[in-house]
């Protein structure tokens, strides 16, 4: 599924030229869940690396997530809560 974040090639946090795919929630079963619901953006190397190894912006993305999950589907907090296990409300 295409992302319902970012359809962009550039980088969701920079604005640089964006290779990667990164999944906004993440977590084996999350990561899968994410895919099937669009919730990935595009990152460049840095801003990747910088998410995973430092954690910068993994928050706020998680949150942006949420939101434009609930908005896109029509659903509540508490039905994000149920598919995903948390939330980052």
């Amino acid at each position: 599924m295409n992302s319902i974040i970012h359809t962009g090639d550039c980088c969701f946090i920079c604005g640089q030229w964006g290779q990667e795919v990164h999944h906004c929630l993440h977590g084996t079963a999350n990561r899968k869940l994410a895919d099937e619901d669009g919730l990935t953006v595009k990152l460049c190397r840095r801003c990747h690396a910088n998410l995973h190894d430092k954690g910068y912006f993994d928050r706020e993305l998680q949150k942006i997530a949420q939101t434009k999950w609930m908005e896109h589907y029509g659903k509540s907090e508490y039905e994000f809560l149920k598919r995903y296990g948390k939330s980052y409300l």
